[in-house]
């Protein structure tokens, strides 16, 4: 059994197929193997898979279904020591597993690392660069206050039971992330070890819409836990600050710009760029716009 297990799931995803899975095949740490999931694809995603090695093991769906339910149908398959992510459009840097990998062999206390993120886009051009401000001691804290755990870039120590809520549209992986978080010890690289594609079309950018309503979710199952509460309670209010700003986004991208001010209103004088966001609701929103469009 290799040392990694890497799920990978795919629809419709030849076009960066190949430079997804060359990036596994160019890593310096060379214990791996590819779980790919094909969730019912009508293009040439199979051929491209099925032209590697027996390094990646192919499964399909039985039919089309959401993101969540299919990584989990992945999972099952997936019986390395550690385990990592790679969707098809992204791209590792060569030496990814050999740095983690080898920080959690040396601290076994260590459940999940992850890393920093280069922004590219459709044509592989670079965005600009997404590193880590947590800390290996404030990880969770830091997650409350700015969530920065990039998929992409995680590694888990396969040793507890991993499984993603396929209710939740658009961040199961937030809620999978942020509970490991809340229990376990994380490690932290500043280093650069993924390129993350960023697409107009992505799911992140269709889910709008329950980016909130999830958020809040996760943060009320764990916060049912009254020690956790109470440890975190600085960071308790700027988590729900982060909810009602991604709640008053959805209503203003559907015109609902009054209830986007009375959730900005919750949290205005909490953090300077709060109450930004609640002066930028009271103009034309053509204004939130414009500022939201250089974020």
């Amino acid at each position: 059994m290799a040392k990694v297990s890497i799920l990978m799931n795919g629809y419709n995803a030849q076009k960066y197929l190949k430079e997804a899975i060359d990036s596994v095949y160019t890593q310096t740490f060379s214990d791996w193997e590819i779980i790919f999931i094909d969730n019912c694809s009508t293009d040439e995603t199979k051929e491209i898979v099925e032209s590697y090695d027996d390094k990646i093991k192919y499964y399909k769906t039985e039919q089309n279904i959401p993101l969540g339910a299919a990584r989990n149908f992945g999972l099952d398959f997936c019986k390395g020591e550690y385990l990592a992510f790679l969707d098809t459009d992204d791209i590792w840097f060569k030496d990814k597993l050999e740095k983690q990998i080898s920080i959690m062999e040396s601290d076994k206390t260590i459940q999940l690392s992850y890393g920093g993120v280069e922004f590219i886009d459709a044509k592989g051009d670079s965005l600009g660069l997404g590193i880590p401000k947590a800390t290996n001691e404030n990880v969770f804290a830091h997650q409350l206050k700015r969530y920065e755990i990039n998929m992409q870039s995680v590694v888990i120590r396969n040793n507890i039971k991993i499984i993603m809520n396929d209710q939740l549209k658009h961040s199961p992986d937030y809620d999978l992330f942020m509970e490991i978080a809340a229990k376990y010890q994380v490690y932290v690289f500043k280093d650069i070890i993924v390129k993350y594609r960023k697409l107009s079309n992505s799911l992140t950018s269709k889910n709008i819409a329950y980016w909130g309503e999830e958020m809040q979710f996760t943060l009320d199952r764990l916060f049912e836990n009254q020690s956790l509460k109470d440890k975190y309670r600085d960071y308790y209010d700027l988590a729900y600050a982060k909810v009602a700003y991604n709640k008053a986004r959805y209503f203003m991208s559907i015109d609902q710009v009054k209830e986007a001010t009375q959730e900005l209103s919750k949290y205005k004088f909490l953090d300077i760029k709060y109450f930004v966001a609640y002066f930028l609701s009271l103009f034309p929103k053509s204004i939130w716009n414009f500022v939201h469009s250089y974020r």
